[in-house]
C-alpha cells in the first residue's frame, strides 16, 4: 500500500496572486504584496492549491458525469446536470475549466519567469515547469489548439495567437525534459522548495518520478498516431522507458483545516459539507448512477428485469462483470434515512436501480469512507475530513499507465499484470476497503481482468475499467479522456443525450470569444462529436 502521511503547514503568506484563489482563499488586503513582486517561495504554493481546486471541482465533476459515475438525485431535484447528459455543448458549457486553469498557470509561468541569474530558484523553475505541463496537457486533451507560445504575458499580449496542439504537446515535454535537467544539475546556490512546496515537500526524486509519469500519460495519449508524430512519440517513450515513475501519490496538502471554509480539503469543502456542518447542496444532489451500480455490483444484488440483457451497451458484446466489488459500498452509501442502496439511470427520471428486492427511496449519496477518506486519514470527524490529503496524481492512476505501456509497447515496457494488480491494490486501500478475493476473481475476467484478458482491446478495456473505478471521484477528467482515446471502457449514454456518442472535445468558453475573438478558432457544438481539423490531434482518424 501506497500512501503520504506527510502532514505539515506552510506559513499563510499575505500577498496576492494574479487569481484571486491564492493559497487557501485568503482574502485580498490593500497591505498584501502585488503579482509582480511576489518571488517564486510565495508564488508557488498558491499556484499548487488554486489549479488542484480547478481539477478536483469542475474537471473531476464533468469527467464523473460524463464517464456515467455520477447523476442527480431526481427524488429530490427536478433538474441538474442537464447540459451534461443531454449532451448539449455550447460556449457556456464548463468554462470554470479553462478560465481557472489559464488564470492559475499564470502563477507557474511567473515562477519560470522569474529572474534567476545565480540558479537560486532552479528548483521552483523545475516545480513550475512539471505543474505546468500537467495542467496544460489537460488544455489540449480538451480543447486541442490553444495559446501557449503568446500566453500569460498580462497586458503585453492581451489577445494570445493560438497554438497547434500537436505543438504544445512538443513544448509541454520541452519543459518535462528542462525540468529533470534543473534536478539533475541543481548548483549549491539553489534554495531547497521544502517549506514552500506542499505537493512533495520538496523532494525531488519524487518530482522526477511525477515529471516521468506525465511524460509517459503524453506518450501514451498518442498512440493511435503515425508518421513523423509517431516517431517523436516513440522517442519520447525511450527516454523515460527505464523510469522512474511515480512511488506513491501526488498528493497536496498545505495544512488543510476546518477554520474557515476556504482552508478545507477542496474535495470535502466542493461535495460535503461546510466547516459549521451544514450540508452542501451537492451532498444531496449527486448520486450514483444505475451504470455504476451494475458495474459494481452482481448480477443477483441487482434488480435486472427479466430477461433483460447484461451488455453494458446494447451490440458492444461486453456484459457487466457480474461482481460485487467492495469498493462499491465504500464509494456510494445509503441516502439519508435509507437500508437500500439505489442509483438513478442517466436520463431517468425515477430512482430505478438498486438491490433484488427493490424498493422506492431515496439513491445513494458519494461514500465518505471511498471518496473523501484517503486511506483511513479521517477519525470521522468533520475536523479531520476537511484536513485530508488531496490528490494531484494517484499512484493507482501511475499504475495502469505502466500497464497500458506494457501492453502496448511490450519491447520497452513490462509487468504489466503486476502493475495492473498494483493499481487495483492501492486503490482498495484508498478507498479503505478490502480486497479479499476481488483480485482473484476479477482476474478470470476478460475485459474486466489482465489474467484472463488474452487479446489488446481486452487487456486495454481491463486497464481502463478499473482506472475508471479508481479515479471516481479523484479525477474522473482523465478516464473521460482515455475514454475519447481508446472507446474504453464501454460507458453507456444518457437516456437523453441528443449525440450518438460522447464528445470529442469542448467548446472554447466565452470569455475568448469575447476577449480574444480576432484568434479563437469558431468551433461547433457538431464539430465536437465530430472528427475534423479542431479535433485533438492524437484522436485516431483525426485529420491533423
Amino acid at each position: 500500500m501506497k500512501m503520504k502521511k506527510l502532514k505539515f503547514l506552510v506559513p499563510i503568506l499575505a500577498f496576492a496572486f494574479f487569481s484571486c484563489d491564492n493559497y487557501l482563499d485568503i482574502n485580498e488586503s490593500p497591505n498584501t504584496l502585488t503579482f509582480d513582486k511576489a518571488t517564486p517561495s510565495k508564488l508557488l504554493p498558491g499556484a499548487q492549491v488554486s489549479t488542484y481546486r480547478v481539477q478536483v471541482g469542475s474537471m473531476n465533476q464533468l469527467g464523473n458525469v460524463f464517464m456515467n459515475s455520477w447523476t442527480r438525485n431526481v427524488q429530490s431535484y427536478g433538474n441538474g446536470f442537464d447540459k451534461e447528459l443531454q449532451l448539449n455543448l455550447d460556449n457556456g458549457f464548463y468554462t470554470t475549466i479553462w478560465d481557472g486553469l489559464y488564470r492559475n498557470l499564470m502563477n507557474f509561468e511567473a515562477i519560470i519567469n522569474y529572474p534567476n541569474p545565480d540558479g537560486k530558484y532552479d528548483l521552483y523553475v523545475a516545480a513550475a515547469k512539471i505543474c505546468k505541463a500537467h495542467y496544460m496537457e489537460c488544455i489540449v486533451d480538451l480543447y486541442g489548439d490553444a495559446p501557449y507560445s503568446q500566453a500569460w504575458k498580462g497586458d503585453a499580449n492581451l489577445t494570445p495567437a493560438y497554438d497547434d496542439d500537436y505543438t504544445i504537446y512538443q513544448a509541454l515535454i520541452g519543459e518535462l525534459e528542462s525540468a529533470r535537467n534543473l534536478i539533475n544539475n541543481v548548483g549549491a546556490s539553489a534554495e531547497d522548495i521544502a517549506p514552500y512546496d506542499v505537493m512533495l515537500a520538496g523532494d525531488m526524486t519524487r518530482w522526477t518520478e511525477f515529471a516521468n509519469t506525465i511524460q509517459l500519460r503524453m506518450c501514451l495519449r498518442m498512440s493511435e498516431v503515425t508518421g513523423a508524430k509517431a516517431t517523436f512519440r516513440d522517442t519520447k517513450l525511450a527516454d523515460i522507458a527505464a523510469g522512474p515513475f511515480l512511488s506513491d501519490n501526488v498528493a497536496i496538502n498545505p495544512g488543510f483545516s476546518s477554520a474557515t471554509n476556504d482552508q478545507g480539503s477542496p474535495a470535502f469543502a466542493t461535495y460535503c459539507y461546510d466547516v459549521a456542518g451544514n450540508l452542501l447542496q451537492n451532498r444531496t444532489f449527486i448520486t450514483m448512477t444505475g451504470h455504476a451500480y451494475k458495474a459494481l455490483q452482481s448480477y443477483a444484488t441487482t434488480n435486472w428485469p427479466a430477461g433483460s440483457s447484461y451488455e453494458i451497451v446494447a451490440g458492444s458484446g461486453i456484459n457487466y462483470p457480474n461482481v460485487t466489488d467492495p469498493r462499491s459500498a465504500r464509494l456510494y452509501t445509503a441516502g439519508s434515512g435509507q437500508t437500500q442502496r439505489r442509483g438513478v439511470t442517466q436520463g431517468s427520471t425515477n430512482v430505478d436501480v438498486g438491490p433484488a428486492a427493490f424498493t422506492v427511496g431515496l439513491p445513494c449519496r458519494l461514500g465518505l469512507a471511498g471518496q473523501f477518506n484517503p486511506y483511513g486519514q479521517s477519525d470521522g470527524t468533520l475536523d479531520s475530513y476537511f484536513a485530508c490529503d488531496g490528490f494531484v496524481m494517484t499512484y493507482a492512476e501511475s499504475c495502469f499507465l505502466q500497464a497500458e505501456a506494457a501492453v502496448r509497447y511490450p519491447s520497452s515496457f513490462s509487468n504489466a499484470q503486476y502493475w495492473f494488480d498494483e493499481g487495483v491494490t492501492d486503490d482498495f486501500a484508498m478507498r479503505n476497503a478490502t480486497l479479499g478475493s476481488y483480485l482473484t476473481t476479477i482476474n478470470t475476467m476478460p475485459n474486466f481482468g489482465l489474467t484472463a484478458s488474452t487479446t489488446t482491446s481486452q487487456k486495454l478495456h481491463a486497464i481502463m475499467y478499473q482506472k475508471w473505478v479508481a479515479l471516481i471521484g479523484v479525477n474522473a477528467i482523465q478516464s473521460y479522456i482515455d475514454y475519447v482515446r481508446t472507446g474504453y471502457p464501454v460507458t453507456p449514454l444518457s437516456t437523453t443525450a441528443i449525440q450518438t456518442r460522447k464528445p470529442y472535445r469542448l467548446i472554447y468558453p466565452v470569455s475568448e470569444y469575447v476577449a480574444n475573438s480576432a484568434n479563437v478558432p469558431n468551433v461547433t457544438a457538431a464539430d465536437c462529436f465530430s472528427l475534423n481539423s479542431h479535433t485533438p490531434f492524437w484522436v485516431a482518424g483525426a485529420p491533423n
